[in-house]
């Protein structure tokens, strides 16, 4: 094993270091074992490493080329051999084999960071602690109607090693990242990044809120003057870290007319920008809510600044029927509908999913506690909320915040609350499954709990039940 590698601005030169070069990959889910096989490609000795079983990680590993080196049960020393570890966004800095490999002064960088060597196409980074998938979607479906290539990866489902080994030559590439994948970037340089939102999020992860938002603040490590910042002018505790700044600032706004930037005016998107003033008017919006707003606003002035026709930001507003788990309406029973929102696991999220009905709700809350202040969401609980019933293990803390603010039932599972809400709602109701917490007490992720609300409104809809 030769020095560490000198890890340059330079993707290309990044690349040409791997040649024969030792890379550690520690977590071999998707983006662990996509980015394996880049590197792969660039000539590297790559081994894998997870702390799983080889049985539990056969069907998943079976059609790695031969070359890369698996290691299950466990990471250990041959971890250290290396000249680069690279790590999967969910594998914490803090893991005893990475407190080592800083002490050897061995590189670690994450997924992103190393999938950003094999580009030179334009990147498009999307955070926020809100609204950065759903804004991902729009924005990617926007540039593929005037782009034939685009990427749209990153923490949204695609790793962008995957779709960088689908489509290595790219017009765009449109990545939402997370806190998790911003902490390990070493060079990534986005031609423009979008900071959608900030508030208290992942509290169980770090230490407190200065240091989520250094994280997610930490996509602007790399950008210069030459590069585009479009950030959430409404949102004051982000408008706070903004003030000394590289890249150009383009805010957007729901709440003011702005001299730069993009706004709406009625249901106009307007966007100036140096000598643009650009109009467009949106008919009819698919999405709903408020938070919608935000997002078609952004992914159109992205487009708009990046050359996309205006009448393709018309038809995305038109057409696009959001993602799953967002806002999803999952079905209909006795007038009762059932909204599933198992994505909204921030408070902020739930605020914004309580904005996007007229209708009383019966809310379904609770899971994994991410630290959020649970008190702040009940002046909307008092307007909209006809009874909520909370369940997991952030239910206490919950009931202790909405106690007396409007009536509350608890229960074990998410069964029995479905049950409960069913029970409780009358006709014209809507049932809204908005956690404001993360899954983990219960469920693998945000998904299979959405899932799982959507087979037992199936069963209410049978008679099942």
């Amino acid at each position: 094993m030769g020095k560490p590698l000198s890890i340059q601005a330079s993707g290309p030169e990044n690349i040409r270091q791997l040649q024969g070069r030792r890379v550690s990959v520690l977590g071999a889910g998707r983006s662990g074992k996509e980015v394996a096989q880049l590197l792969h490609l660039a000539g590297a000795q790559v081994l894998l490493s997870d702390l799983r079983s080889t049985e539990e990680l056969a069907a998943s590993l079976r059609d790695l080329p031969d070359p890369i080196a698996i290691e299950t049960g466990g990471h250990s020393e041959r971890v250290l051999e290396a000249d680069l570890i690279v790590t999967s966004p969910g594998v914490s800095l803090d893991i005893p084999i990475l407190r080592q490999a800083q002490q050897k002064q061995i590189p670690i960088a994450g997924e992103l960071e190393v999938a950003s060597w094999f580009t030179t196409a334009p990147i498009i980074a999307i955070t926020g602690s809100n609204g950065k998938t759903t804004t991902t979607a729009l924005t990617g479906e926007i540039f593929r109607y005037q782009y034939a290539d685009v990427i749209v990866g990153g923490n949204i489902g695609q790793p962008f090693s995957g779709e960088l080994l689908k489509m290595p030559r790219p017009v765009f590439n449109i990545l939402e990242v997370s806190s998790f994948q911003l902490e390990t970037i070493l060079t990534f340089h986005p031609r423009a990044a979008v900071v959608t939102n900030l508030s208290a999020n992942h509290l169980d992860r770090y230490p407190n809120f200065e240091a989520y938002v250094r994280a997610k603040l930490n996509i602007l490590k790399n950008m210069t003057a030459d590069d585009l910042l479009l950030y959430n002018a409404d949102d004051a505790v982000l408008y706070r870290y903004l003030m000394d700044i590289r890249p150009a600032r383009f805010p957007f706004s729901l709440e003011q007319e702005l001299e730069q930037g993009a706004f709406w005016q009625g249901q106009t998107i307007r966007i100036r920008w140096q000598e643009l003033d650009e109009r467009i008017p949106i008919d009819f919006m698919r999405l709903r809510g408020p938070h919608n707003r935000y997002n078609l606003l952004v992914a159109a002035a992205l487009g708009i600044l990046f050359g996309v026709e205006t009448r393709w930001v018309q038809q995305v507003a038109e057409t696009f029927q959001g993602l799953p788990h967002r806002l999803e309406p999952v079905g209909e029973v006795n007038g009762v509908r059932f909204i599933n929102d198992s994505k909204a696991t921030t408070v902020q999220s739930l605020t914004f999913a309580l904005q996007s009905f007229e209708e009383p709700i019966v809310l379904i809350a609770g899971g994994k506690d991410k630290g959020g202040d649970f008190h702040a969401v009940v002046p909307l609980l008092r307007e909209r909320v006809r009874a909520a019933i909370l369940f997991g293990q952030a239910a206490p803390r919950i009931q202790e915040a909405w106690q007396g603010q409007v009536p509350l039932e608890r229960t074990t599972s998410l069964e029995a609350a479905v049950q409960w809400a069913f029970q409780r709602a009358q006709p014209g109701d809507v049932v809204l499954l908005a956690p404001a917490c993360s899954s983990f007490d219960m469920f693998r992720d945000y998904e299979e709990r959405g899932e799982r609300f959507r087979q037992l409104v199936q069963n209410l809809k049978n008679g099942t039940v």
